[in-house]
């Protein structure tokens, strides 16, 4: 293990640890002068051997998150990996002592060394990238708009160097992502990342690195073109390719550059055939296939219960009602009251009604339609939209708060 003042760091439940194996391989190939973190949030359960990775693992208690548990309760899997960030970020600049930090997400690889963002610290705190810099003039997925629900920059990527300056935007940003970081584009609010919208407003020494070779992804497409020279892969014939971030891609439909885009397929884009087949590879080489099995410590009540995505945000906007220490746990008030106010279901699949697989034809939607037709002509023109202002409001499901005593009516017996 590399024992260095500068540090790459992910973050990883156990069932993406293949990526983090696999992330970790291309570092030590490029930058192995750097020491690589992963931080566990999940607990382990003994599924892992982490003494036996090649690089340091800190589970998620190592952090002393205040009200962890409480927080794993209101945001699902991939809210509450990136709204520990900022946390694990000044754990390792605070109680780590690293000069510099970077983190990249998981699902990363790279192709080059770091150095430029690393000489690019030396002179600045804070270090982000652009989705894309150049605009977008097509219809297909993604659209400026969505980067505008988003968020500017990608949060898959930042540098951090160690000084007062980072520590105080740390501070800001932690908060922040503990109490509101939902995906909850109504509101304006996607997890950890559009916070950092505001960060050059804010704060000093903020670095915009607009290197096309870093952070290449599916959102910059339509800029970035790569080829293979003399082994080395090249962005747009001049920028070495530093890193891809193979986000949404899908692990057993190898056709699919990212479920999250349109725009392109392999057919259109050859170019980047070769990494993407690479990439699956070497997730296969590295587990993936039996992490992908591992189940989620903060899924479920003690009893095995499925924890929904409506008891989640509905516990979110009461959690000052409960004192519970575990809302995990199937004999506490938090269960009872999720099963009283049916919250609780047999499974959790709210993830399945996307906006990419709505069907205009499907007979409940026809259905739904009819009603509002028939709505506006009993309400007419101003009441209907009123309503639609209602509706558009209690859309998001923080917003669908009870009293306090009907909320407590069926819990007391």
């Amino acid at each position: 293990m590399v024992y260095s003042n500068n540090a790459v760091c992910t973050i990883v439940s156990k069932n993406y640890f293949a990526y983090a194996r696999t992330l970790y391989n291309s570092i030590i190939c490029h930058n192995p002068d750097l020491q690589f973190v992963v931080l566990l949030v999940d607990e382990n359960d003994d599924v892992l051997d982490l003494a036996q990775e090649p690089f340091l693992v800190l589970e998620v208690s190592n952090l002393n998150i205040p009200n962890f548990k409480q927080a794993a309760f209101k945001f699902d899997i991939i809210e509450l990996n990136t709204n520990v960030k900022p946390s694990f970020l000044k754990y390792l600049l605070k109680n780590m002592g690293f000069l510099k930090v970077l983190y990249l997400d998981p699902d990363i690889l790279l192709y080059h060394a770091l150095s430029e963002v690393l000489d690019c610290l030396s002179i600045s705190n804070i270090v982000l990238t652009p989705h894309c810099t150049s605009p977008i003039n097509d219809d297909l997925k993604p659209t400026e708009q969505d980067f505008l629900q988003s968020g500017t920059f990608n949060l898959g990527f930042i540098g951090l160097s160690n000084s007062q300056e980072t520590i105080r935007f740390l501070d800001w940003w932690e908060q922040r992502c503990l109490t509101l970081g939902f995906v909850e584009l109504q509101t304006g609010l996607f997890v950890d990342q559009k916070w950092v919208n505001l960060v050059p407003c804010f704060f000093e020494g903020v670095l915009i690195l607009k290197h096309l070779g870093y952070n290449m992804a599916y959102w910059n497409l339509h800029e970035r073109v790569i080829k293979c020279v003399d082994g080395q892969w090249i962005v747009n014939d001049k920028w070495p390719l530093v890193f891809f971030h193979f986000s949404g891609i899908v692990f057993n439909d190898q056709t699919q550059i990212s479920h999250h885009q349109t725009r392109f397929n392999f057919s259109l884009r050859p170019d980047l055939l070769i990494i993407f087949r690479e990439y699956h590879d070497l997730l296969s080489e590295n587990g993936l296939e039996a992490c992908l099995n591992y189940s989620y410590k903060y899924s479920k009540f003690s009893n095995s219960v499925t924890i929904t995505h409506l008891a989640r945000r509905m516990y979110s906007v009461n959690e000052g009602l409960f004192q519970e220490t575990n809302p995990f746990d199937s004999e506490g008030l938090i269960y009872t009251w999720c099963k009283n106010e049916g919250y609780l279901s047999s499974n959790n699949d709210y993830s399945k009604f996307l906006s990419e697989t709505y069907c205009g034809s499907d007979i409940r939607i026809r259905m739904i339609n009819f009603l509002l037709r028939v709505i506006l002509k009993v309400f007419g023109s101003n009441r209907y939209t009123l309503l639609m202002k209602y509706c558009s409001y209690i859309s998001v499901l923080r917003n669908q708060e009870f009293k306090k005593e009907i909320l407590f009516k069926n819990t007391s017996h």
